[in-house]
C-alpha cells in the first residue's frame, strides 16, 4: 500500500465521522438543508478518493448511496429511518474495511454486497413511490457558473500523465466545458496549471477533488461569473492573453463581467443565480494552520524531550554543587526552555474529544432504538483536548458506561411518564480541564443506583458483611467488583457484571480515577479524572528513611508537619490523625513499605484529594518540587498497582512515583 493510499484511508476515516454526524443531524431535522449538503459532499469526496486511489468497491458503495441522497436533494425522496439506518450500516462496513492492513481485504467487494443490495432496494422502492413530495430544505436547481482554477504542485510533477494531479485536472475537465493550460519547465516539470471551467458542480465539490493531495499542491478556485462565459469568443481571447501574461488579473475579471452581461442579454430564461457573489477564492497549501503528523514522530519527540528533562535535572544538581553563578544561570535558562518545549510538545499530541462524541451519539441512537427507548444525548466541552492514545483507550470504558445508563438507568417512555418525567431520557457527557487533569462526567436522569440492592448482592457474594458500616460512597464503589450486577436479567447489552471492574482497571492503567454519585429516582453520574500527559509530570520529591518517592503535584492540597508520635495515636477504626485541628485519614509510607527503624521526630503530612475526600500521606520530609519523567515499572513491581511508575533523579538514583488514589484504595481507606 503506497503513501497516497494510506493518506486516503486516514482522511476517509475522519470523513466517516463527519458523515455520521451529518446523518444524525438530518435524522433529527429531515427538512434541514445544511446537513443534507454536508452528507452529500462527504459521500462525493469519499467516492472520488476511493476511485482515485484504487478502492473501487468503496467508490461504488459511496456512488450508490450518493444517488439516494441526490433524490432527497431533488425532493423525489424523503429522509426516513430506513434510509439513515441503511446508510449508517453501509458506511460502518466501509469503516471496518478501511481499518484492514491489506489492500486486498479493503477491496473485498463481497463484504459490501449486502449493503449495496439494500441501497439498491431503497432506490427501487422510492422510484416506484409517488414523486410529488415536498423538497427537502432549500433544494435549488443546479447553478451553472464559470470558474478559474489555479494549481501549483509543491512536489515534482511531470507532464507524462503518471501523477494524481494530472488525473485530477483531467477529471475536472469532465465536469463541463474546460480550457486547461499547463505551464512547464524545459525538463517537462509542471510549474502550474490554469483551468477555466464552466460547470454546475459547486465550488466545494471542485475543492473536494484536491482533498487527498493537498499536501502536494497549492490550489485556488475562483468563481468568475454565472453561466458559461467560455461560449463568448471575446472572453476566450482574454484567457489566452492572461495565460501569456499580456493582461492582468483585474483585466481578466473585467472581461468576465462583460461576457456575463452579454449572456444575460441573450438569455430568455432566468438562471436563478446571485450575481453579487462575485469571487470566492479559497487557498490551501502545505503551509496551512493544520497539518497531519505521524503519531510515531510525536512519540519520538516526547521521548527525546523526556530524556532532556532528566539531563536538565542532572545539570541542576551539578550547578548547585559547584556553586558556579554562570552555570546556575545557564541551568535556569535551560529549565525555562525545557518547560516550554515540554508544554508545546504535549499540546501537539492532544486532540479534541469530539471524535468520541460523534461515536457516542451514534451509540445512543442505535441502542435506544433497539431497546424501544427515547434518549437524547447531550455533550458539553467537546473541544476539550486529550492525548490521542488516551482517547482511543478510553473509548470502550466510556461506551460501557453509556450502554449501562441506557439499559439500566433510562426507563421505557411509559415508565418515565408514570414517574413524572419526560418520555425522553437524557445521557450527558461533560468534559473540562482542571490543572493538569482532564475531567469527564457521564450522567443520566434515569432510575439511579439502588444502594440497598447493591449491598444485598455484595453480602450474597461475600464482598462485605451484614454488620459492616459502609458509607454511601463505599456501597456505590462495590459495583466495581468483578461479577457484581443487580440486573434482574441478563441482556445482550449488559447485566453480566463483567464490565465495571474492567472500566475501573482501564482508568487506573491510565493513572486516572473514577467516582460515582447516584440518587434513586434521580439519576447517576460517573466522574473520571485523567492526567493530560502519561509520560511527563510535575511532582513533589519526598524522603522516607533513605528512599525517595514522588507524589504528583496536581494531587496535593496542602502540607502540614506534626510530631511523628502522633501517628501512634491514630484511630484504629477510621485510621484518622488530628492534623491542623481536624481528623484526617492518614497513611504512613514508613509503615506501608516497612521502613520502621529510626523514625524521625516529625513527619510531613501531604493532604491529597481522593474521590472528593481529603486524605493524608505521611512522609519523613519534603525535598522539593521537581519535573519528572514517568518510566514503566519492571516485573518486580508489576503487582504494586499503587505505584504508577519510576523516575530517574538528577543524581542518577531511582525514585518510585506513588499513585494516591490507588494507594488508599489498596489499603481500603
Amino acid at each position: 500500500m503506497d503513501n497516497n493510499q494510506k493518506r486516503f484511508i486516514a482522511d476517509a476515516l475522519d470523513l466517516l465521522n463527519d458523515l455520521d454526524e451529518g446523518l444524525m443531524q438530518l435524522e433529527t431535522n429531515p427538512k434541514a438543508s445544511a446537513p443534507l449538503e454536508q452528507v452529500f459532499r462527504t459521500m462525493h469526496t469519499i467516492k472520488g478518493g476511493a476511485n482515485m486511489f484504487g478502492f473501487a468497491p468503496i467508490g461504488e458503495m459511496a456512488h450508490q448511496l450518493e444517488a439516494l441522497f441526490d433524490l432527497v436533494r431533488q425532493g423525489k425522496m424523503q429522509v426516513t429511518d430506513a434510509l439513515i439506518s441503511v446508510t449508517l450500516q453501509a458506511f460502518d462496513k466501509v469503516r471496518d474495511l478501511l481499518k484492514e492492513k491489506e489492500e486486498s481485504k479493503i477491496n473485498n467487494a463481497a463484504a459490501l454486497k449486502d449493503h449495496l443490495n439494500a441501497a439498491a432496494e431503497l432506490v427501487v422502492q422510492h422510484a416506484q413511490a409517488d414523486a410529488g413530495m415536498e423538497a427537502v430544505g432549500t433544494t435549488r436547481k443546479d447553478e451553472l457558473a464559470t470558474y478559474f482554477i489555479r494549481v501549483t504542485p509543491t512536489v515534482p510533477v511531470t507532464g507524462d500523465g503518471n501523477h494524481q494531479l494530472v488525473f485530477i485536472m483531467l477529471d475536472l475537465e469532465a465536469l463541463g466545458t474546460a480550457h486547461t493550460r499547463a505551464f512547464q519547465k524545459e525538463n517537462n516539470e509542471i510549474l502550474h496549471w490554469h483551468q477555466f471551467l464552466a460547470t454546475t458542480t459547486s465550488p466545494a465539490e471542485i475543492e473536494s477533488f484536491f482533498l487527498f493531495v493537498d499536501h502536494e499542491c497549492k490550489y485556488e478556485v475562483t468563481r468568475l461569473s454565472p453561466g458559461n462565459i467560455l461560449e463568448d469568443e471575446a472572453f476566450l481571447q482574454c484567457t489566452t492573453a492572461f495565460n501569456e501574461n499580456r493582461i492582468s488579473w483585474q483585466e481578466l475579471m473585467d472581461a468576465a463581467g462583460a461576457s456575463a452581461e452579454k449572456l444575460k442579454a441573450r438569455e430568455t430564461e432566468e438562471l436563478g443565480i446571485d450575481d453579487q457573489n462575485a469571487s470566492v477564492a479559497k487557498k490551501k497549501s502545505v503551509n496551512d494552520a493544520i497539518i497531519k503528523v505521524s503519531k510515531r514522530k510525536i512519540d519520538d519527540l516526547l521521548n527525546w524531550i523526556s530524556e532532556l528533562i532528566i539531563l536538565q535535572a542532572q545539570l541542576v544538581n551539578v550547578s548547585e554543587a559547584s556553586n558556579n553563578v554562570a552555570l546556575n544561570g545557564v541551568s535556569e535558562q535551560l529549565e525555562m526552555i525545557t518547560n516550554r518545549l515540554r508544554d508545546t510538545s504535549l499540546e501537539i499530541g492532544l486532540v479534541p474529544i469530539e471524535t468520541l462524541v460523534t461515536k457516542f451519539k451514534r451509540l445512543v441512537r442505535d441502542l435506544s432504538k433497539s431497546l424501544n427507548k427515547k434518549v437524547n444525548f447531550l455533550s458539553e466541552g467537546a473541544d476539550t483536548e486529550m492525548d490521542k492514545d488516551v482517547i482511543e483507550m478510553m473509548a470502550e470504558p466510556m461506551i460501557h458506561l453509556i450502554r449501562n445508563a441506557i439499559d439500566h438507568g433510562i426507563g421505557l417512555p411509559g415508565e418515565r411518564k408514570a414517574s413524572g418525567k419526560s418520555e425522553y431520557g437524557t445521557v450527558k457527557l461533560k468534559a473540562f480541564n482542571s490543572s493538569t487533569y482532564v475531567n469527564i462526567i457521564i450522567s443520566d436522569d434515569g432510575k439511579g443506583i439502588d444502594k440497598d440492592a447493591v449491598l444485598r448482592k455484595a453480602i450474597e457474594k461475600g464482598l462485605t458483611s451484614a454488620d459492616a458500616q459502609l458509607t454511601d460512597e463505599e456501597i456505590l464503589n462495590l459495583i466495581f467488583h468483578p461479577g457484581l450486577s443487580t440486573a434482574a436479567k441478563v441482556s445482550d447489552v449488559s447485566g453480566r457484571g463483567v464490565g465495571m471492574d474492567a472500566v475501573k482497571q482501564k482508568i487506573y492503567e491510565l493513572r486516572g480515577s473514577i467516582s460515582i454519585k447516584s440518587e434513586k429516582g434521580k439519576g447517576t453520574s460517573f466522574h473520571i479524572k485523567l492526567p493530560l500527559s502519561r509520560s511527563i509530570i510535575e511532582g513533589m520529591l519526598v524522603s522516607v528513611a533513605e528512599t525517595r518517592y514522588v507524589v504528583p503535584l496536581n494531587a496535593i492540597e496542602r502540607i502540614d508537619r506534626i510530631p511523628y508520635e502522633a501517628l501512634d495515636r491514630q484511630d484504629k477504626v477510621n485510621k484518622t490523625v488530628v492534623v491542623n485541628e481536624q481528623p484526617l485519614p492518614v497513611l504512613s509510607i514508613r509503615k506501608q513499605f516497612h521502613h520502621e527503624e529510626n523514625p524521625p521526630k516529625t513527619t510531613d503530612i501531604i493532604s491529597v484529594l481522593v474521590n472528593g475526600m481529603r486524605k493524608g500521606i505521611a512522609v519523613d520530609r519534603i525535598e522539593g518540587k521537581m519535573q519528572t519523567v514517568l518510566k514503566p515499572l519492571g516485573d518486580a513491581y508489576q503487582k504494586q498497582d499503587f505505584i504508577s511508575g519510576s523516575t530517574i533523579l538528577g543524581n542518577g538514583k531511582l525514585a518510585l512515583v506513588l499513585d494516591p488514589s490507588r494507594l488508599f484504595s489498596f489499603n481500603h481507606m
